[in-house]
């Protein structure tokens, strides 16, 4: 007979909030925060034992959140708005996800999220030719499609 999986607690799911919501630029700080947060005992934290379930969803929420971040930058209506950081940045934060992603033996999702990210980078591309004409921050560009190599 299978064992029944727990369900999630609601302070695991609020942490994975926080992380996927606000979790800036760098969210593997904030996953630490709030892992430490669940798990140190009183009064630091909660005394959590994680299951592999839930620490499995607070990863999950880093992995969104660089994904919000990468799509953000790579989201032409976004260009002119002062959260826009551009194309080289996604590069940076692609690099960022494929190390967590490595640290915490995750590896296989690389084909999917490698996939994802270059049709929003083709959706980029072809909406600033469309409105703009050629892209030319070949530098950026450079950045981005050696990081895209890497997750492979």
């Amino acid at each position: 007979m299978k064992k029944k999986n727990r369900k999630l607690r609601k302070e695991v799911i609020a942490e994975a909030e926080i992380i996927k919501f606000e979790g800036g630029e760098v969210p593997e700080v904030v996953f630490w925060n709030c892992y430490f947060w669940l798990t140190e005992k009183y009064p630091n934290g909660l005394g959590f034992e994680l299951t592999e379930e839930e620490l499995k969803f607070l990863k999950e929420a880093v992995i969104e959140r660089y994904l919000m971040i990468i799509k953000r930058d790579l989201t032409f209506e976004f260009v002119n708005k002062p959260f826009y950081r551009g194309i080289e940045r996604a590069g940076i934060n692609v690099r960022r996800l494929k190390n967590f992603l490595k640290k915490e033996n995750m590896e296989e999702k690389f084909p999917f999220l490698r996939r994802r990210i270059k049709r929003w980078l083709r959706e980029f591309l072809k909406d600033w030719e469309d409105n703009i004409g050629k892209f030319p921050h070949k530098e950026e560009l450079k950045v981005l499609k050696k990081e895209l190599k890497t997750l492979e």
